[in-house]
């Protein structure tokens, strides 16, 4: 009998997307760690899914970065070494900050009481409960900030570059070098200067607060390495 996800191409389509968000989610949250090797008839089996869409999933994580594919199409999740990590703000400090010079002028008031909205939730749940508490929310407040501010830049091709990126491992946390809970107060200082270049809808401040927002999260004051 032929499985629901070869029958018809929609349902094809929608198990490889079922299968990509699971373990891409699993690899965001640190659920699967670096240098975890996935097999495809686990994954299969854990997602509710036939291997094809699995084997489709990985091909496109692996396009992204998120995990390597060997001999054999062995699959691992990728590491990060301490210059991946800076290599990848260095490029989203000079995208996003692109992104939010586009954005200044574009984005709507709208938007703009979002961004204030998820940044007072994100500052209300750090006081309540935390740095480590407040890791999983702070992660999908964070990247509902920077996605708004991606699309109002009215770049699709941008957009698709950033929503690659914008999500990270859990473990390159591992690599900061001051305390998490200063960063994060810092991160919500930083917002706050990013939200008000836009509310004046100042592109050379928006671009450089945003960059400086980037390129600060591992105390590298400068977009160039030394």
């Amino acid at each position: 009998m032929t499985t629901p996800d070869k029958a018809n191409p929609r349902d094809s389509n929608g198990a490889v997307d079922s299968a990509y968000r699971h373990i891409r989610g699993a690899i965001i949250r640190g659920e699967l760690t670096s240098g975890e090797v996935l097999l495809e008839a686990r994954l299969a089996s854990r997602i509710g899914v036939s291997r094809t869409p699995v084997r489709e999933a990985l091909s496109r994580l692996a396009s992204e970065g998120l995990i390597t594919l060997g001999r054999y199409r062995r699959a691992q999740v990728a590491s990060f070494s301490m210059a991946d990590v800076a290599e990848v703000f260095r490029l989203r400090g000079k995208l996003e900050g692109h992104a939010a010079r586009r954005a200044c002028r574009r984005i709507s008031d709208e938007d703009i009481a979002r961004l204030e909205a998820i940044e007072g939730e994100m500052e209300a749940a750090f006081a309540e409960l935390g740095w480590h508490s407040h890791l999983p929310r702070f992660d999908e407040l964070n990247n509902a900030f920077h996605g708004i501010i991606a699309r109002a830049a009215d770049s699709p091709r941008l957009e698709k570059v950033l929503a690659s990126s914008l999500e990270l491992p859990a473990s390159i946390f591992n690599f900061y070098k001051e305390a998490l809970d200063e960063r994060t107060a810092r991160t919500h200082r930083q917002h706050r200067e990013i939200i008000a270049a836009l509310k004046a809808r100042n592109p050379d401040w928006a671009e450089a607060a945003m960059s400086a927002h980037l390129f600060s999260i591992l105390n590298d004051p400068s977009p160039d390495p030394d």
